[in-house]
């Protein structure tokens, strides 16, 4: 029991740690606040793992169910994707559609975030030092507290936010709930569209951790380019966010229905992930605010960690399946 708990557990506290501390969002010095983050972040990670693992859904389930996850939180929880003036920021400004009151960049943007840095890489990575990678770690007790915890962790935003709360409307709300519903429909749908493998090789991993690390710089590279905004119209940003997301996804499936595609090409995939957030968390201000020297050290330090999480899990892999 206890091998079986100690990966969800792992699982709970990666999860915030990417999602916020890794990418630079939150500084060390607001360490301390992850305890609130663990049930939004840990528990919604461990929810969606679960049930993709018990329901057999498979990566692309794990990909729709994180998506319908960020779908609730910025659209429920935090409400970026409907407030314009979100902490301060304005993030819809750029790209707004007035008929549906979004910010097509940020809403485009962040639900990229969520789905794959905030669930798919924590889980993959946790799910590569497992011995159990493929099946459910908890029973039916752990999956009602793991869905009771993210419950919990969805109160933690609304609370902070309140009593200023912005108010959504019945519409948004509406929308809301039906994007989410069907993206959980599709990850259930998506069991049934599974192609037969094809006898090839796939690239190999190393090639794999290339061009996905190619892929952060450049999912990255419109929010460093100063005064985007000012130079580039809306649309042509949120197409080539389009652009890049349809070419990785293709590329993915591709390599994933060969027979020779396995734990290490996955790893690779999770691996550029975790270090595209390491670099990124330099440049990266944090959104409380915090001394220029914490900031750097809380940067330096969790991509430490994850350099050495990283090796750690390529440890015990090539125990279990040595590269090839």
């Amino acid at each position: 029991m206890f091998k079986r708990i100690l990966p969800a557990l792992g699982l709970l506290v990666l999860a915030p740690l990417v999602g916020e501390y890794l990418l630079g969002n939150i500084a060390i010095n607001a360490l301390p606040m992850i305890i609130g983050l663990i049930p939004l972040y840990g528990g919604g990670a461990l929810l969606i793992r679960e049930v993709a693992r018990r329901w057999r859904l498979g990566w692309p389930g794990i990909i729709l169910l994180g998506l319908a996850y960020a779908v609730i939180e910025e659209g429920l929880l935090t409400q970026s994707l409907f407030n314009p003036d979100y902490v301060g920021l304005r993030l819809l400004d750029y790209g707004f559609i007035p008929a549906l009151g979004i910010g097509a960049y940020w809403t485009v943007f962040v639900l990229a975030i969520h789905g794959v840095w905030s669930i798919a890489v924590p889980i993959s990575i946790v799910e590569a030092g497992s011995r159990r990678p493929d099946t459910p770690w908890l029973g039916k007790v752990g999956l009602t507290v793991s869905a009771v915890l993210f419950l919990l962790g969805g109160a933690v935003p609304i609370a902070l936010a309140s009593p200023a709360i912005y108010p959504l409307s019945a519409a948004q709300i509406t929308w809301t709930l039906i994007t989410a519903i069907a993206l959980i429909i599709a990850a259930f749908l998506s069991v049934r569209f599974r192609r037969p493998l094809l006898p090839a090789t796939p690239a190999s991993p190393w090639t794999v951790f290339a061009i996905t690390i190619a892929a952060g710089l450049a999912f990255w590279l419109p929010t460093m380019a100063g005064k985007l905004q000012s130079i580039v119209p809306a649309w042509i940003t949120v197409g080539f966010y389009l652009t890049l997301y349809t070419t990785m996804t293709l590329l993915i499936l591709r390599w994933s229905r060969r027979t020779g595609w396995g734990p290490w090409h996955r790893f690779a995939l999770s691996a550029a992930g975790l270090l595209t957030y390491a670099w990124h968390s330099f440049p990266q201000p944090p959104s409380f605010p915090a001394p220029a020297n914490v900031d750097l050290i809380g940067n330096t330090v969790f991509t430490l960690a994850a350099l050495g999480l990283l090796a750690f899990v390529a440890v015990r892999l090539r125990r279990t399946t040595p590269p090839t």
